[in-house]
C-alpha cells in the first residue's frame, strides 16, 4: 500500500484545476498529476527538521524548513509560515515548487510548524481573543519565530502565514497587529467566532500595515462533514465584506460548498498562491491582449511598471523575462511606439541584457525608425559584434545593416552622413560571434 501514500501527498496540484467535463481539462489534470508524481520524491527530502525552544510557550518545537533549488544567501525570498504542519507543509511545498518551476511565483522559503495542540491555537468564543496558551502560541510565531528565521536566512519583505481550522481562524488576529509581519493571509476551513468579523473588517477596510504595499487575505471553507463549520463561516465571511475592501487589499472568498474539508485545503493553497503572485507570471496570451496591444503609446510604461510593482509587493528585484521583454516590443512595433522602443533599449541594458545583442538592436532600431540613419548604421554595426538572443541574430543584424546601405532615404541625408556610410564596412567573420555567447 505505500503507492497510494506516494500517490496522496502531491494531490494538491491536482485539485487545482476545477473540476470540468471538457476533455482539455481532463488533460490538463493528467498532465499536472504526472509532474506532482516526478516532484513528489524529492520534496520530502528537501524538508529539513530542527527544533526551536520558545521563551513565550516555554516549549521546544518542532519546525520544519524548505529552501528552494539553487539557495544563495546572496538573494532575498520571501517567507511563508505554515500552521497545521502535519498536514499542509508538504501541500504547501509541493504547490511551491511546482509554480517556481514556471516563475509564476518566487523561490520562498517555507517553514512549517508541528505538533500544535488545540489549547494553542483555539479562541475561546466567549472570551474572542487569544488567551493564555493561545496568547503565547501567537506571540510565539510573530516574535520569535519569524525574527529567528529572518536572522538566519536573507527573508523579502514578504511574508506570508498558511493554516486550517483553529489555527486558520487565529492568523486573522495578526490582522490587528499595526507592526504584522504577514502580508499574505490563506485560512482554509477556520473555526471562526462569527461575533468578531466587525473587527476584521475594519482592519481590512484600513489596509496593509505601514511597512507594507499590498495585503492578500484568502479564505475557503467546504461543508461536506463540516456543514456547522462552514454556516458559521459564511456568516463571517459576510461580516468581514460589511465595509468597503480597502484599494490596496485583495479580498477573495472561496465558497467550496459541496467539497471536502481536505479538498477544500488542497485547492485553496493552489489557487491562493496562484492568485497572491499573480502580477509575477510572464506576460500571457490575455495579458498581451487585453492589456498591451490596445496600447497605442507609452507602451515601455507597462512593462515598467509591472516589474516596478512586483519589487514593492514582494520586496525583491526580478530581472525581466525575455518573454516579457519581447511581448513589449512587440507590441511597441505594432503601434510604432518608437519613443517605447528607446526606452526599452535602455532598459534592458541596465536590467540583465547588458552582455548581449539586445540593447544595441532596439537602440538601432529606434533609430532607423526614427530615419536616424547614420546612428542606426553604427548602433546596429555595434549590435553585430555582441552575443546573440532570441530572434536577433548576426543573420538578421547583417540583413539590416545592408538593407539601410542600400535604402534610398539614406541618399537624402547629409553628404557626411552619406560620407560615414561609406565608411562603414561589412562585417568580417571574425566578428560574428559563436553560438557559445547565445544568451536568454
Amino acid at each position: 500500500m505505500q503507492w497510494i501514500t506516494f500517490l496522496y501527498k502531491p494531490f494538491l496540484v491536482i485539485l487545482y484545476a476545477q473540476t470540468k467535463s471538457n476533455k482539455s481539462m481532463q488533460m490538463k489534470k493528467l498532465c499536472t498529476l504526472l509532474i506532482a508524481l516526478l516532484m513528489a520524491q524529492s520534496i520530502f527530502a528537501q524538508i529539513s527538521n530542527e527544533t526551536f525552544t520558545s521563551a513565550k510557550t516555554g516549549k521546544r518545537q518542532k519546525l520544519g524548513l524548505y529552501k528552494p533549488t539553487g539557495y544563495t544567501d546572496k538573494k532575498v525570498y520571501p517567507l511563508i509560515v505554515v500552521l497545521n504542519a502535519n498536514t499542509l507543509m508538504e501541500p504547501v511545498v509541493t504547490a511551491v515548487r511546482y509554480y517556481e518551476q514556471f516563475e509564476e511565483m518566487p523561490k520562498c522559503i517555507v517553514v512549517g510548524v508541528y505538533d500544535e495542540k488545540l489549547e494553542e491555537v483555539a479562541i475561546i468564543d466567549e472570551v474572542g481573543r487569544p488567551m493564555n496558551e493561545s496568547a503565547r502560541y501567537f506571540e510565539f510565531i510573530s516574535s520569535e519565530l519569524v525574527p529567528y528565521i529572518q536572522g538566519k536566512y536573507p527573508i523579502a519583505n514578504f511574508k506570508g502565514i498558511v493554516a486550517s481550522e483553529e489555527a486558520g481562524f487565529l492568523i486573522n488576529y495578526y490582522l490587528l497587529s499595526p507592526k504584522s509581519p504577514f502580508s499574505m493571509y490563506v485560512s482554509l476551513n477556520p473555526t471562526v467566532i462569527p461575533r468578531m468579523a466587525p473587527e476584521f473588517a475594519t482592519a481590512l477596510a484600513a489596509g496593509p500595515s505601514k511597512n507594507q504595499h499590498r495585503l492578500y487575505y484568502y479564505m475557503a471553507t467546504a461543508d461536506v462533514e463540516n456543514k456547522l463549520n462552514y454556516d458559521k463561516a459564511i456568516i463571517f465571511e459576510k461580516g468581514l465584506r460589511s465595509m468597503p475592501i480597502h484599494q490596496s487589499v485583495v479580498y477573495r472568498f472561496a465558497d467550496m460548498k459541496g467539497s471536502s474539508v481536505n479538498s477544500a485545503k488542497l485547492q485553496g493553497i493552489a489557487q491562493a498562491l496562484d492568485e497572491c503572485f499573480d502580477i509575477y507570471k510572464p506576460i500571457g496570451g490575455k495579458e498581451y491582449k487585453t492589456q498591451m496591444e490596445t496600447l497605442s503609446n507609452n507602451i515601455f510604461e507597462y512593462l515598467e511598471n509591472k516589474y516596478n510593482t512586483i519589487e514593492q509587493y514582494i520586496g525583491l528585484k526580478k530581472k525581466p523575462l525575455l518573454n516579457d521583454v519581447m511581448a513589449t516590443y512587440t507590441a511597441i512595433k505594432s503601434a510604432a511606439d518608437w519613443e517605447s522602443l528607446r526606452k526599452l533599449a535602455k532598459y534592458v541594458e541596465t536590467n540583465g541584457y547588458v552582455k548581449t545583442a539586445m540593447p544595441n538592436f532596439f537602440l538601432a532600431e529606434y533609430y532607423e525608425k526614427t530615419e536616424d540613419y547614420k546612428k542606426a548604421l553604427k548602433t546596429y554595426q555595434k549590435s553585430y559584434t555582441e552575443p546573440s538572443i532570441d530572434f536577433i541574430t548576426a543573420d538578421l543584424i547583417n540583413e539590416r545593416i545592408n538593407a539601410l546601405k542600400t535604402n534610398r532615404n539614406l541618399g537624402k541625408t547629409s553628404k557626411k552622413s552619406k560620407k560615414i556610410t561609406e565608411e562603414v564596412s561589412e562585417p568580417t567573420d571574425e566578428q560574428n560571434p559563436t553560438d557559445e555567447s547565445n544568451q536568454n
